[in-house]
């Protein structure tokens, strides 16, 4: 049998087209194989170079419109009560509530350390805001962050700051929430990052999670060229409403447009400078339900949840507020041990 020697010449040209597209900006596919020439990795439908490129196949590429150099998250914690803030329950797995703390600050920081392996040009920072956790406890933030050699700090809330500032006198649990998030507020506005993530200390996060979001965010403001805020939780809540909606495909997840969602979500600091009324206004007063400026705002700005969850919050297994659909929430849970 003879053997079939190679077309040299077709292997020149191959790598001579390669180099060409490269230098114009186009990806070579083969349709035989669905693979990419000009790249070794083939096992995704997409091609994303943050601040460079977006393509979705079949869909073509999204122009970028603003780069995005860097990322804060800003976590808020607190362990002393294990009853739900504004619900007499448990909680699903009916553990003390650090324990779903360290579980969801577990996930963020392994969301941070495999998002800065694949994106090194962008700038992190973990922040957390502690209100009053034991010394144990804090100890345990500062192994699981170090563990993950991330960029953080710990900072202690502090209430008498903005305690008199608020509007509202008689609920004692709830003015230490508004100071949390008052704090993380103020934080985040007077820092220089492009997008901010406000997280809340019992979201179990899936696996790059903040890949998808930071990559989702960036293509969908470039494809409406306007600025966006994305809520990472599918809630059950927002299915009762027989409501329009717009899809958008994000970065490996289908997102739809929502018109409300809790205190956890991503942002850019533009759009917190912008309509910095809303956020205030809603730190300042209680309202029922609390979120009520959140509501008012995203008429003015579009607000997307991915389908299905990327982080999903642990409330009572009853509660319509939290623990998204299509979830394997045990299975999360235990990841995060």
């Amino acid at each position: 049998m003879k053997k079939i020697k190679k077309n040299k010449s077709s292997s020149f040209l191959k790598k001579w087209l390669i180099k060409i597209n490269r230098k114009i900006g186009f990806e070579l596919i083969d349709q035989n194989n669905l693979t990419f020439p000009t790249r070794e990795n083939n096992e995704e439908q997409n091609i994303t170079e943050i601040n460079k490129k977006i393509i979705t196949l079949p869909l073509g590429e999204v122009k970028i419109k603003d780069e995005v150099k860097s990322l804060l998250i800003i976590f808020r914690s607190f362990t002393n009560e294990n009853k739900l803030l504004s619900q007499n329950k448990k909680r699903i797995f009916e553990e003390e509530k650090k324990e779903y703390t360290l579980r969801s600050l577990r996930s963020i920081c392994r969301n941070i350390s495999s998002f800065n392996k694949k994106f090194d040009e962008l700038r992190t920072y973990l922040k957390i805001i502690d209100d009053n956790s034991d010394k144990n406890v804090i100890n345990q933030f500062n192994d699981i962050c170090s563990k993950e050699n991330i960029s953080f700090d710990i900072e202690k809330l502090d209430k008498d700051k903005y305690s008199e500032k608020l509007h509202f006198k008689d609920d004692q649990r709830m003015i230490s929430h508004n100071c949390h998030i008052m704090q993380s507020k103020n934080f985040a506005l007077k820092k220089d990052y492009d997008l901010i993530y406000f997280v809340e200390d019992d979201y179990i996060h899936v696996e790059n999670a903040i890949e998808e979001m930071v990559c989702s965010y960036q293509k969908f403001s470039s494809q409406i060229e306007d600025e966006i805020i994305l809520c990472p939780s599918d809630y059950p809540y927002l299915y009762q409403k027989f409501e329009n909606t717009r899809i958008l495909m994000g970065y490996k997840k289908h997102w739809r447009q929502v018109e409300e969602s809790l205190c956890t979500y991503l942002l850019s600091k533009k759009t917190l400078k912008r309509y910095w009324n809303y956020y205030e206004d809603m730190f300042l007063n209680n309202y029922d339900p609390y979120e009520k400026p959140l509501h008012e705002l995203y008429k003015k700005v579009y607000c997307f949840s991915p389908m299905p969850s990327i982080a999903t919050h642990l409330t009572n297994i009853n509660s319509v507020y939290g623990l998204s659909p299509q979830i394997n929430w045990k299975k999360l849970w235990d990841d995060n041990k």
